[in-house]
């Protein structure tokens, strides 16, 4: 499998999760480190030229499901590995 088609089913995967998560939250602050850990973690296992490509889809899943990110919040950059 590719990274790119390994990274299309991780984000899939993370768009399929958003409408029953966001049913069941009780507190919206919740879902922000929750969501941003789960894209940290594709963003880690993402080479560098692939990056953009994730957050650009992120940020698409987020508006095809209606979600707003708050003020001053954007896709978490990706830890660097040593």
């Amino acid at each position: 499998m590719s990274s790119r088609e390994r990274i299309d089913r991780e984000l899939e995967r993370l768009q399929s999760m958003l409408p029953p998560w966001r049913e069941k939250l009780r507190d919206e602050a919740q879902f922000w480190p929750q969501f941003d850990a789960l894209v940290a973690r594709i963003l880690d296992r993402t080479v560098d030229a692939d990056r953009g490509f994730v957050r650009r889809r992120v940020e698409r899943m987020l508006a095809q499901e209606g979600v707003v990110r708050p003020p001053a919040q954007e896709v978490p950059p990706a830890r660097r590995r040593r």
